[in-house]
Parts: structure tokens; C-alpha cells; sequence
């Protein structure tokens, strides 16, 4: 081998390590945030639900206490079962905290993977995959509630590295793994099938679409079986929240250096129906639109391989992708990483007590609004979340803004915390659970 080749493959070898040192620093680091916002009992019944529902997977229900029926029945997301085993083994909200901080991180390197396969050098496809990281949309995928969509930029990017190879048989697993996530992903599939089969692969679009149409009708069937219907959210003709969604698209733009819009045009319509769910999406439990909201998975993984392709025809973009990734951190972030946030208190006494209750084999009812105890003890199957909330329940402080605070609760504990947040003894604050 020639010096230079040997360089070029020394250099290659050494981007590579960046991006796996920061996908592994992007999995500690949120990890560690995880289980702060775990111990400080602020995750929502999401989390609880999702743990409850693979463990009693072990007995073949998919029946929790959050949602007061099977999951299965809720949610098109037979995939869980894969994670099965691993709840199995490590029965705790931890556990599930560890699988979506890692799924994040992988899809990072799986994307710079697809960036090189289309032409990109590694630089390029190194610097692409830590912006992906630095997205607040991926950010607040491993810091929300989890949620099967924290596997679609994975799954999606390894799909499109398996369809740019031309390998059948590893795109079409990859795709029903997919379309067990998710109701949602099976229209989104089928549409990209459809753009696929057209313009690009008959071979590989076709099966998509046929695939997609397979899973369709068997999730109609189990459902009309079941006498039940998915949790889906409402739609109105009129735009909920229009400005709401173009501040979405804004901040998925600008981490990746506005790539995505160099996409061009046709590229860029693809992504018309995953744009669409959001903006026409009726008022939920909380703004659909909101960047770190698990609705923007799919949004995510669409913006990252336009972003790929941008590149592709653009490649000076790339050196302005992560300082603008780490503004976007930094000022546009839902997670803590913002500035002038700073970790959760946590009071290890109700911590505790909802340790309690996760060991306790008797069943224990927990109030709809002690959520964070519910996503704590939910691996106990007897314990159950109300189904409503009570009258009065009073609602935690978002974020704690007061370094000093957090610091002096590290060697003493704070006098009066709300949901990890101390607050004026003058607040009403929610009974604590017991």
C-alpha cells in the first residue's frame, strides 16, 4: 500500500472513531440525564405503560394499567416483542431509558453509513451523523417518554442503506420490523414504496408497498377481531398550530445547515404526508408539534437522509452543521441541555416510596397525576394508574432554572420539591404518594 493510501485510510479510520466517540458521549451523557429525570419522578405515564407492557409480554398479554387495556389493541407495535427478552432479564424504567438512548446513538452511525454509500466522503458523513445527534428532535426522543418511534431513524436509515445496495431480502426485514411499530409507519411506508416503485426501483417499491398492504389488512383484521380501534389522535381540516410547524421544520433544518432544503424540490415533497400528520393533527394531550415530541421521529429520519442527499449535491454545508447543531443544543433544546437548565432535584424519600411500590406484590393504585411514580413501579404488574385524574391536581414546575439549589442538594436534601423543582413553601405542592 502506497504513504498515501495509507493516510487516506488512516484518516478515514480516524473519523469513523469521532463519530462513535460521540454517539457513545451522546449515550452516556443522556443516560445519565434519563435517570436523573427518573429518580426525580418526572417521566410520564408513557414510560410506565411501555414497562408494563413487556412485562406481562412474558405471559403473552399485552395488557397495562396505564392505558386499561392490552397495548396491542392501542398501538400496531407487535415489534416489542423483540425487547422482550431484555425486559425479562432486567425487569426496571431503567432498562428501557438504556434502549432509547442507544437506539439514538446507533442511528447515527447507520446514517453516515448511507452518507457514504451515496458519495459522501467521510468528513462529510461523520459531521452529518453528529449533527443528527445534536437535532433537539433527537434529543428529545431519548429525554421524552419512551416510545416505539425512538426506533424509526434507526430502522429507517438502515432501510434505505439496504435499498441503495440493492438488497432485497435485508430491506424487506428491515421494513416489517418498521411497520411493527407503529399504524403510522405502514402508511408512510407504502408511500415511499410508491415513490420508490416509480422513480427509482420497481423491484424494491413494489415489495414495500405490498408489504405495507399486508400489515395493513392483518392489523384491520386483529383490530375488527379485538372489537377495538387504535388510539389515534384527531384530525381537522384547518391547521391547529401552522406556526408551530414551521418552527418544527425551521429547527430539523438547521442543525443539518439547512441540507435538506438542498434536496431539491422532489425530494423534498416525499415528506409532504409526515409534515401533513402534524399539521393537521387536533389538540392533544400536548402540542404534537413541540421538537422533542416522539410524533417527530419519522419527520427526523426524513430530514436526516434529505439532509444526506443535500450534502450529496452540496457538500460545503457540511463544515457549518455542527456548530449550528450546537446552538441548536443549546438554545433550542426541550431537554435540559438548554441554557440556564440544570438537572432535577430528587427527593430520595418519595424516590423511595415508589421503589415501595414497584416491590410491593399487592396491588396499589397511583394517582393519574403521581406519574412519575407509576413510571417507576409499572415492572410490578399489580400496580395500576388511575384512569382519571383528581379534581385540584397541581402540575410541577417544567424545568429546574437554579444552579445553586441543585448543587446544595447534592449534600443536603432540598426542603420542599415539586416534581424536582423546589419551590416557595407558600405553593401547593401534590401529596406525596403512599
Amino acid at each position: 500500500m502506497h504513504a498515501r493510501e495509507r493516510s487516506r485510510v488512516s484518516t478515514g479510520s480516524t473519523r469513523d472513531w469521532w463519530l462513535i466517540g460521540a454517539a457513545t458521549t451522546f449515550a452516556i451523557v443522556y443516560f445519565a440525564l434519563d435517570l436523573n429525570r427518573l429518580y426525580a419522578l418526572r417521566y410520564g405515564a408513557d414510560l410506565g405503560t411501555y414497562l408494563q407492557t413487556l412485562v406481562n409480554l412474558q405471559h403473552g398479554s399485552s395488557w397495562n394499567y396505564g392505558e386499561w387495556r392490552p397495548h396491542l389493541q392501542v398501538h400496531d407495535a407487535w415489534s416489542l416483542w423483540v425487547l422482550m427478552p431484555l425486559v425479562w432479564l432486567f425487569p426496571s424504567a431503567e432498562t428501557l431509558l438504556m434502549i432509547q438512548v442507544a437506539a439514538i446513538a446507533a442511528a447515527a452511525v447507520v446514517l453516515a453509513a448511507f452518507a457514504r454509500e451515496i458519495g459522501i466522503d467521510r468528513r462529510a458523513a461523520t459531521l452529518l451523523g453528529i449533527a443528527f445527534l445534536l437535532t433537539p428532535s433527537a434529543q428529545g426522543l431519548v429525554y421524552d417518554n419512551f416510545s416505539e418511534n425512538v426506533f424509526v431513524p434507526l430502522l429507517a436509515f438502515s432501510g434505505a442503506l439496504f435499498a441503495k445496495r440493492r438488497a432485497l431480502l435485508p430491506t424487506l426485514v428491515v421494513a416489517q420490523l418498521l411497520l411493527g411499530l407503529k399504524e403510522d409507519e405502514i402508511l408512510f411506508l407504502a408511500w415511499f414504496g410508491a415513490a420508490c416503485a416509480l422513480f427509482w426501483d420497481r423491484r424494491t417499491g413494489i415489495a414495500l408497498v405490498a408489504l405495507a398492504a399486508l400489515n395493513a389488512g392483518g392489523f384491520a383484521l386483529y383490530e375488527g377481531l379485538q372489537h377495538a380501534r387504535p388510539h389515534d389522535p384527531g384530525y381537522a381540516l384547518v391547521p391547529h398550530d401552522p406556526l408551530g410547524v414551521v418552527w418544527l421544520l425551521f429547527f430539523l433544518a438547521i442543525p443539518f445547515a439547512g441540507a435538506p432544503l438542498a434536496a431539491g424540490w422532489k425530494r423534498l415533497l416525499l415528506g409532504a404526508p409526515l409534515v401533513a400528520e402534524i399539521l393537521f393533527m387536533a389538540p392533544w394531550t400536548y402540542e404534537p408539534s413541540r421538537i422533542g415530541s416522539h410524533y417527530t421521529g419519522p419527520l427526523l429520519a426524513a430530514a436526516a437522509l434529505a439532509a444526506a442527499a443535500g450534502i450529496a449535491r452540496r457538500p460545503q454545508l457540511a463544515r457549518w452543521m455542527v456548530p449550528l447543531g450546537i446552538v441548536s443544543t443549546l438554545f433550542f433544546n426541550d431537554t435540559i441541555l438548554h441554557v440556564g437548565r440544570w438537572p432535577y432535584l430528587v427527593d430520595w424519600s418519595a424516590y423511595a416510596r415508589a421503589i415501595a411500590a414497584r416491590q410491593d406484590g399487592r396491588v396499589n393504585v397511583i394517582p393519574r397525576d403521581q406519574e412519575g411514580v407509576w413510571a417507576v413501579a409499572a415492572a410490578n404488574p399489580n400496580v395500576r394508574l388511575e384512569q382519571l385524574p383528581r379534581r385540584g391536581a397541581v402540575f410541577c414546575p417544567a424545568y429546574n432554572t437554579n444552579a445553586r439549589l441543585f448543587f446544595a442538594s447534592l449534600a443536603h436534601a432540598p426542603p420542599r420539591v415539586c416534581g424536582g423543582v423546589v419551590v416557595p413553601a407558600s405553593a401547593p405542592t401534590p401529596k406525596p404518594y403512599s
